[in-house]
C-alpha cells in the first residue's frame, strides 16, 4: 500500500507537470486537427490505467484521482478554446471519467442529453457509451470472477444466489459467465465481452436459461433461489430484475439491437420494482474502470420512461 501510495503521488505530480506546460501549447492546439492537450490528457490516461492494472485492489482510489485529474484538463481545454468553440469531443473523450452527475466530478456526463426523447435520447446515449475499451472474452470473465463480482473471495450466482469461494475463474461446470443478451441473439464480437451485461451465473441455471426470453412464470417446470422457467420463458429472482432489465436497455442502445414487445414491458415492470441500489451503482463504476463505458439507465433510471420502445 505505501509503494502504491508513493507511485500514485507520482502520477499526481506528473499531472500537475503536465499542466504547467499547457500554455505553451495553448495557441498550437487551436489551429492543429489533434488537440495537443488532449493527446496530452490521454498519454495520461494511460500511464494511470497502467498502475490500475498493477494495483486493482485500489480501484477506488484510481477512480477519485481521475475526476480529479479530468477537472483539471477539463479547464485547461477551456482555456486553450478559442471562444465559442464546442467542447463536445472533448466532453465524448471524457466518458470513462465522468460518473453520471457527480457533483465531486463537476462534470454531467449526460449534459447533452437534457430534453430529449425517444430516438435523439437513443442517438445521444448510444454516442456517450460507444466509447468502450473492450477487455476480451477471457479477461472479462477472469475480471468477473476476480474483481467485479468477487467480494472477500466469494462469488455468487445473480440467478440461485448459490455461493461459492474463489480467488479464480471456477471450472465452468461450476459456476460460469452468463450473457443476459444471448451470444445467439447478437452479442458477438466486442458484445461478447461487454462487462455491462455479463453475470456469474451457476451453470446449471445458465444452461436452464440458455437464450429464453425474460418474462413472468406461473408454472414453472425448474424453480431455485427465486428463478423460475417453464419451458419457455425465463424469470429472475427479485434481488436481480432491475439488475438484468437496466442491462439490456443498456444493450439495446449500445448495440442497436431491438427487444420484443412483451419482453421489453416485463423488464420496464422490473425495472420499476427493482430500482438501482448501491451494490449496482457500484458495479457501474467499477465496470468504467475497465471499460471506460457506463450504463446510462444506472445513473439516470428516468432514461427509460423517456424511450418509448427499446
Amino acid at each position: 500500500m505505501k509503494r502504491l501510495r508513493i507511485i500514485t503521488l507520482i502520477a499526481v505530480i506528473s499531472g500537475f507537470v503536465s499542466l504547467a506546460c499547457l500554455p505553451s501549447i495553448a495557441e498550437t492546439a487551436k489551429t492543429s486537427k489533434t488537440s495537443k492537450v488532449d493527446a496530452l490528457f490521454q498519454k495520461f490516461l494511460k500511464e494511470l490505467n497502467q498502475l490500475e492494472e498493477k494495483y486493482p485492489s485500489d480501484q477506488h482510489a484510481f477512480f477519485q484521482l481521475r475526476n480529479t485529474v479530468n477537472g483539471m484538463f477539463q479547464e485547461a481545454k477551456s482555456a486553450s478554446s478559442a471562444p465559442g468553440d464546442s467542447q463536445q469531443s472533448f466532453q465524448a473523450s471524457l466518458s470513462r471519467l465522468a460518473p453520471g452527475a457527480d457533483p465531486q466530478s463537476g462534470i454531467d456526463l449526460y449534459v447533452t442529453c437534457k430534453n430529449l426523447r425517444d430516438q435523439p435520447l437513443r442517438q445521444e446515449l448510444q454516442r456517450i457509451i460507444s466509447h468502450q475499451y473492450p477487455v476480451g472474452y477471457q479477461q472479462a470473465q477472469d475480471i468477473i470472477f476476480t474483481k467485479l463480482d468477487n467480494h472477500d473471495g466469494e462469488v455468487e450466482c445473480v440467478y440461485t444466489g448459490r455461493k461459492i469461494h474463489t480467488n479464480s475463474e471456477p471450472p465452468a461446470t461450476d459456476m460460469n459467465v452468463e450473457h443476459s443478451w444471448p451470444q445467439s441473439q447478437g452479442a458477438t464480437g466486442d458484445a461478447k465481452c461487454d462487462l455491462h451485461h455479463l453475470f456469474p451465473t451457476d451453470s446449471h441455471a445458465n444452461n436452464i436459461r440458455g437464450s429464453f426470453p425474460f418474462g413472468k412464470v406461473d408454472r414453472p417446470t425448474w424453480e431455485e433461489g427465486g428463478s423460475k422457467f417453464d419451458g419457455g420463458t425465463f424469470e429472475i429472482r427479485s434481488e436481480q430484475k432491475g439488475n438484468t432489465a437496466r442491462a439490456l436497455f443498456y444493450f439495446s442502445i449500445r448495440y442497436g439491437k431491438q427487444i420484443p414487445n412483451d419482453e421489453e414491458a416485463v423488464l420496464r415492470q422490473w425495472a420499476k420494482e427493482d430500482p438501482p441500489d448501491a451494490g449496482e451503482k457500484d458495479r457501474n463504476d467499477r465496470i468504467e474502470n475497465f471499460q471506460h463505458n457506463r450504463n446510462p439507465f444506472i445513473d439516470h433510471p428516468e432514461y427509460a420512461d423517456q424511450i418509448a420502445d427499446f
